[in-house]
């Protein structure tokens, strides 16, 4: 027993539990072996850092701050100074489409107001009134339409069956593209015709000519007069889920011309993401005809 001890040694004969010297000899050898069942430990209590830990919590949020403040400063800077930035360019294209429609629809209420005086103003085209000059035109697209044909003849190129050419129409681009609605659960969407100018993850974007639809069709004596919004032509959003679409493309070195149809509930992806997909032919049950 080292000298150091004789404090511990003191305290313990004084115990009951110990008969002798040699008891208390023998325990403090125990207590201070390397392997021993009684091991040295130092108990610590758990503070909140106090002064420091606030201290601390400060400057991390001082430089969180810095830090948000000077990227949001650089990108401010950099969508300001480059106008080609996807951001500002997308924004752009989302208010360009909210103000033509929101134009369509008031301009298709006036029509509406004043064909209840005069009915004939509906059979004319009313592109040719001063009011219709900034809605958008089918015409104005149909050369989009001509550039879609030429990507198509140059995708399928090669392509000898039709399961190879399915294969590369599932993940090929559809902006420019000439689409019916065939099936909707929409009524007023079926028998709309348009090419596609824009393609999102649930919508399609289609310019619709005006008076065209499944009204052309009737071979009545009576016709059933055109809504004003048939009149108008125009942007239409047909939504993807519960409807189909059928589209036309020449394929093979004949020309021959297909008829392909398209089920938007198959399609409810958007095309970054499609394109860089692989498709497998398969049977699938849960489409009804």
């Amino acid at each position: 027993m080292d000298r150091s001890n004789a404090i511990e040694h003191l305290l313990l004969s004084r115990c009951a539990k110990f008969n002798g010297s040699g008891d208390v000899l023998q325990y403090l050898e125990q207590r201070y072996s390397a392997d021993a069942s009684q091991k040295n430990y130092l108990v610590l209590e758990s503070t909140d850092g106090g002064e420091y830990k606030l201290e601390n919590v400060k400057e991390q949020q001082k430089d969180s701050q810095d830090i948000n403040q000077f990227l949001f400063s650089k990108g401010k800077a950099l969508s300001k100074d480059n106008k080609f930035n996807h951001l500002k360019t997308k924004n752009e294209f989302k208010k360009f489409i909210q103000e033509s429609l929101k134009l369509q629809e008031g301009i298709a209420k006036k029509l509406h107001k004043m064909a209840r005086k005069n009915p004939k103003i509906l059979q004319v085209d009313v592109a040719s009134l001063p009011m219709c000059k900034k809605v958008l035109r089918f015409e104005d697209f149909i050369e989009m339409n001509n550039l879609w044909k030429d990507y198509m003849r140059e995708l399928l190129e090669g392509s000898r069956t039709i399961e190879v050419a399915t294969a590369k129409l599932a993940s090929a681009e559809y902006v420019g593209a000439f689409f019916k609605v065939t099936h909707s659960s929409c009524p007023t969407n079926i028998g709309l015709e348009g090419i596609v100018l824009w393609e999102s993850q649930s919508y399609f974007l289609m310019i619709v000519p005006r008076k065209n639809n499944w009204k052309d069709d009737i071979s009545f004596e009576v016709k059933i007069p055109y809504s004003a919004n048939e009149c108008l032509g125009g942007l239409k959003m047909i939504p993807k889920k519960n409807t189909r679409f059928t589209f036309s493309i020449e394929w093979g070195c004949a020309d021959e011309v297909i008829d392909f149809e398209l089920v938007g509930d198959r399609l409810s992806i958007r095309s970054l993401d499609r394109a860089n997909k692989k498709f497998k032919s398969h049977n699938v049950k849960d489409i009804e005809l």
